[in-house]
Formats: structure tokens, C-alpha cells, sequence
């Protein structure tokens, strides 16, 4: 694809998106880039500081930078590493705790020094927390600021434990997390009653100054948030929204992850499509929804506004598009589940020889009483 048609079709993302077959070979691609980046710095003798996420997201990521130190020799003496957040209250020694899921998917094993390891502690008295927070970010500017950030994503649009609200100049801090947060993180702990109410997190500002930013995201259950995080206005409702103004940052997304964004999604508003049936249906409904009149109202006028004078044109005209996409949505209507004794089934769904439903198999007599 040329560089024109990639800008065309991208042209809704304000910031860089790599869209890749599943999280697998996402997840390698990302741990090879971090590992080239330690090699890279280990041959000049220099540090390199990462900064490192939790939950299901980054998993494979370590997984794989373990197989690099095992199996390859990658060595992580050379490196530095700060976590985004811990929730608060919570004992580093907790299955919840975010320094046992690191030490468990990767500190455990391999060879980095413990004392390069830092994690925001959730054991502090509460009159502690603020001189913890800036210390944080003060360790962070003495190694020079952080080389490589890796993120995952909310469905609140949260990046860390930033929530919504959270201004984009904000640093390391104790924050109180949303409902749905909470929720989402209610298996882990036995249901969200069980879950702390605050963590401490690091601040979208800490985040924006990392050399590189490299948020993933995979699955259809984040779709919807990925699409505000890369199409939307900025806004402090997705915090996530506010990395389209870096020039650093990169969404690495598996293909489930990528599908509302416009280019898959409605993809005839930005690039030609091969108009098949199942293309061809799916556009008619949208654009009906879109202009707010009935399919079989649509004008040419319609389709030449939104993106789809390619359809009127290949398919068309417009009249004889609306009615084939009627047809074929009336035939999926039937009153007749379980099917219709003796009908035609050629063109509708109800079956000519239904099965027999459970009732059938005791006498009225017996179910009256």
C-alpha cells in the first residue's frame, strides 16, 4: 500500500495505530523492541529505564522477554525499572498486589537486581503518600526519564490508574478508582466490595515525557474505548485521549481490538471495497441509521454523502440496492421459531416440517392439571 492510500485510510486516527493478526505476535513484536532497546544500551554501557504495567495485557510481552534471558542470554542487569501503580491499601505479599503479579511474570525470572526495581508501595501511612509520590518522580528524572513505557488500557479510557478527570500535566499521586474499574478488577478479589477503593498511580504528565510510549490493547471488550482513544476529541472523560498530543506514543491493537476503529469497521468511508453481499448489506443498514430514514428511502443523494457513491455505482442505482437489502432483511422475520406447517421455506426462514416442541409430548389433559 502506498504512503497516500495508508494516510487516506488512516485518516480518522490522529495518532499512530499497528494493527496485528492476534495479541501473540503483537506481544512478541513489543518484548523484541524493549529488548533491542537494553542490548542497544547495554553495548554503550548506559542504563535503560522502563516503565512497566500489570494485568492481563503486558503478559505476553514478559513471557516472551523471559524466553529472550533464558533461551537467547538477553541480560536485564543494565536495567532500571517503575511500575505505574498499586492499588491502596495492599500488601506487596497479596495475589492482587501488583509486585507479586511482576515477581510472578517476570522479576522471578530473571536477572535484574532487586534494588532496580520500584513499585509504588501501598502499605504507606496516608500522611506518607505525598513525599513517596514526588520521590518517585524525582528517581525517574535522575536516570534520565523513562526510556520505553508500556501501557495497557481501562475500559474507562485509564492508562495507569489515571481515571477520568485526571489532568494531562498529572504526576505520581494517590487517586480514588471509578466503579467500573473497580468492577472489572471484582474477580480478583472475591467481588468489588473486596476492592480498594484508591491506588497510587503515576500521572499522565509522568507518562508523557517516556522517549517511547507503546499502548496495547486486544480483544473485542476494548474496541469501543479504542475507538474514542484514537478517533475521539480529547477529553478528560478517556483520559487515554490525551497521548494523540505526543509524538512518541504508538497503539499496537490485535485485530479484535482495532474493529470499530472506521477503517475496518465502515471501511467505505475511507478507502474502495469489494461491495460483496454481506459489505454491501452492512453499509445499507448503516447509512439507514446514519441519515435516519428507512432503507427503503435512501436516495442517491444519501449514498453519494456518506462515502458509498462507489456501491450506487458498481451496484446501483440506489433504488435497486434498497430494495435487494429489504428483501433479504424481511426474509430473516419470521413468526413462526419453531416453524410453519407445509409453508414455502424458499424464500422465508420458517421450515416446512417443524420439529416437535417439548409440549407435544404431553397429553392437554396432563398439562391442565
Amino acid at each position: 500500500m502506498s504512503r497516500l492510500n495508508l494516510l487516506e485510510e488512516t485518516r480518522f486516527e490522529k495518532l499512530p495505530v499497528t494493527v496485528y493478526p492476534d495479541q501473540h505476535i503483537a506481544s512478541k513484536t513489543v518484548a523484541h523492541r524493549i529488548a533491542a532497546l537494553i542490548k542497544g544500551k547495554q553495548q554503550k554501557g548506559e542504563t535503560t529505564v522502563l516503565g512497566l504495567a500489570t494485568g492481563a495485557t503486558p503478559v505476553g510481552v514478559y513471557e516472551e522477554l523471559v524466553r529472550l534471558h533464558k533461551e537467547e542470554g538477553l541480560s536485564f542487569k543494565n536495567v532500571v525499572t517503575f511500575n505505574l501503580d498499586e492499588y491502596y491499601p495492599m500488601q506487596p505479599t497479596a495475589k492482587q498486589s501488583y509486585v507479586t503479579f511482576m515477581n510472578e511474570n517476570l522479576f522471578d525470572h530473571i536477572d535484574i537486581e532487586r534494588q532496580n526495581i520500584n513499585i509504588p508501595d501501598g502499605t504507606l501511612p496516608l500522611e506518607e503518600i505525598p513525599a513517596f509520590c514526588l520521590n518517585y518522580e524525582r528517581k525517574i528524572e535522575e536516570l534520565g526519564g523513562l526510556d520505553f513505557q508500556v501501557l495497557g488500557i481501562g475500559r474507562t479510557g485509564h492508562i495507569g490508574f489515571n481515571e477520568p478527570g485526571s489532568a494531562p500535566n498529572s504526576g505520581t499521586r494517590l487517586v480514588t478508582l471509578d466503579d467500573l474499574t473497580r468492577r472489572d478488577a471484582s474477580r480478583d478479589f472475591g467481588g468489588k466490595e473486596n476492592v480498594p477503593t484508591k491506588a497510587i498511580t503515576m500521572g499522565i504528565g509522568t507518562i508523557f515525557k517516556a522517549r517511547e510510549i507503546v499502548l496495547m490493547a486486544w480483544n473485542g471488550k476494548k474496541a469501543s474505548i479504542i475507538k474514542k482513544a484514537v478517533e475521539g476529541e480529547i477529553s478528560s472523560e478517556v483520559p487515554a485521549t490525551y497521548l494523540q498530543l505526543s509524538d512518541n506514543v504508538e497503539f499496537i491493537l490485535d485485530q479484535d481490538a482495532a474493529s470499530e476503529l472506521t477503517r475496518f469497521d465502515t471501511p467505505w468511508l475511507t478507502r474502495d471495497c469489494v461491495w460483496d453481499e454481506q459489505m454491501t448489506k452492512k453499509a445499507v443498514i448503516w447509512l439507514s441509521c446514519e441519515v435516519k430514514k428507512p432503507i427503503l428511502k435512501l436516495t442517491e443523494e444519501d449514498y453519494n454523502n456518506n462515502g458509498m457513491a462507489q456501491l450506487a455505482v458498481d451496484r446501483g442505482p440506489a433504488y435497486n440496492i434498497n430494495i435487494d437489502v429489504f428483501n433479504k432483511l424481511q426474509r430473516t422475520i419470521t413468526g413462526w421459531p419453531g416453524g410453519k406447517p407445509n409453508a414455502d421455506d424458499s424464500q422465508r426462514p420458517e421450515r416446512a416440517l417443524p420439529e416437535k416442541n417439548a409440549l407435544s409430548f404431553f397429553p392437554r389433559t396432563q398439562m391442565m392439571t
